[in-house]
């Protein structure tokens, strides 16, 4: 695929929903690379206020600058299609590590709705609702940053909602009661929608389920759900008890505050809580093992049905087998080895570069880029000293001897003896 959108060269499509694709894509003046969502407005005819949510979700995000928060770079319409240029995330949703993983651990959990929390803060002192938190608008960058997206059906305080009085509008399994009842969302709303997220995450089940909408609306304004401690011993009870108050039917019982929230989170923490950046950094790198080596931004897509818990445990044991095989094979002596390569100009050396889970690539002291890249880079001949750099892994120093017109494979895994 190669052709211009905007300003904009398009690299390749990865992904696409109801109503938007999205595109990874190169600046060509700032030589950058950036997402873009397209909708397509003619196919909106059903809902013809998509496009104004759309133009609003653009102006929203742009407004606001905050690490946790996915960046908008741009926004245009041309020939009845409307883009956004944003900020490309390499890894994965939060809702495709659960569809393999199941659950995560409950202390990332929490340190992820941390982050979490502090992008709903940001946005909330600023007046605007997110309206739609769920796994699948929650990035986890291979770097180790999480990261908010998808501010399509925000509330902006004090502006015109571009919905029909009483319309119900966000993902129902993530919908708070207020939510359906058609009512202006406040703060309260996002509480009770991430309550949901971190249920779901350290549970690998929705605290609400139902064979149907009008069920599952009902059993979000009427039943209490199971205690999160209940369906798995391995979470704290603290935890269990901050989730809960997140769920309460009532808004004024929930957290006042997401600030009120992060607290909670962080005092259900160990004492000496993993980074972090680490923590993500792993189970991206874990879930990229597992099958999934794309990277993708959020679209509005419906939840898959929760996996029965035979099949998460049969899952797990598949993954596990994946991983020791590949921890095998990393693990052995680091060599360099050699062979013809015929598209290696006459005269250079190839080098191809394996790091698990990722490093930054610096060749005498020159920044190359970052791995995993399928592309081996052209480099003169002779002794060159290379160090692949992970922020939170270390990094690892290598003396070359590459040879004119061969490939140079190396191999490093930073996860080698670490527990």
């Amino acid at each position: 695929m190669s052709r211009k959108l905007g300003n904009y060269r398009v690299l390749e499509e990865v992904g696409r929903g109801g109503m938007a694709v999205v595109y990874r894509a190169r600046q060509e003046s700032l030589d950058r690379i950036v997402a873009i969502k397209e909708l397509d407005l003619k196919r909106t005819t059903s809902d013809l206020r998509a496009a104004e949510r759309f133009r609003l979700e653009a102006k929203a995000a742009a407004s606001l600058d905050h690490p946790c928060i996915i960046t908008v770079h741009d926004f245009w319409e041309r020939s009845q299609k409307a883009y956004i240029a944003m900020e490309f995330v390499d890894g994965l949703e939060l809702k495709e590590v659960l569809d393999q993983h199941g659950t995560i651990g409950y202390e990332l959990a929490a340190l992820i709705g941390i982050q979490i929390c502090k992008a709903l803060s940001y946005a909330h002192e600023r007046g605007i609702v997110h309206r739609d938190v769920k796994p699948g608008n929650i990035m986890l960058a291979a770097r180790g940053d999480v990261k908010l997206a998808d501010f399509g059906i925000v509330f902006v305080s004090g502006s015109a909602d571009l919905t029909t009085t009483g319309q119900v509008i966000g993902t129902p399994s993530y919908m708070s009661p207020e939510q359906i009842r058609g009512e202006d969302p406040g703060p309260a709303s996002d509480i009770f929608s991430l309550g949901v997220v971190l249920y779901e995450a350290v549970t690998g089940s929705k605290p609400f389920t139902a064979p149907n909408d009008a069920a599952l609306t009902h059993a979000i304004m009427r039943k209490r759900p199971i205690r999160p401690r209940r369906l798995n011993r391995r979470i704290s009870r603290r935890l269990s008890r901050v989730i809960m108050k997140c769920l309460r039917k009532k808004p004024h019982k929930r957290y006042l505050t997401m600030d009120d929230l992060t607290y909670a989170l962080r005092k259900a923490l160990p004492r000496k809580p993993l980074s972090t950046a680490e923590g993500v950094s792993r189970l991206v790198a874990e879930a990229r093992q597992g099958g999934k080596t794309d990277a993708t931004i959020p679209l509005k897509v419906e939840s898959k049905p929760s996996r029965l818990r035979r099949f998460i445990f049969l899952a797990f044991v598949v993954l596990a087998l994946a991983a020791l095989f590949l921890l095998a094979f990393l693990s052995r002596p680091l060599r360099d080895t050699s062979g013809p390569v015929s598209s290696v100009p006459t005269g250079k050396a190839s080098l191809s570069v394996i790091a698990y889970p990722w490093a930054e690539v610096i060749l005498d002291g020159r920044k190359l880029g970052f791995t995993p890249s399928a592309i081996p880079y052209e480099v003169d001949p002779g002794r060159h000293r290379l160090v692949l750099k992970n922020p939170h892994l270390g990094s690892r120093t290598l003396e070359l001897d590459l040879k004119s017109n061969k490939l140079a494979r190396v191999s490093v895994n930073f996860l080698e003896g670490k527990k």
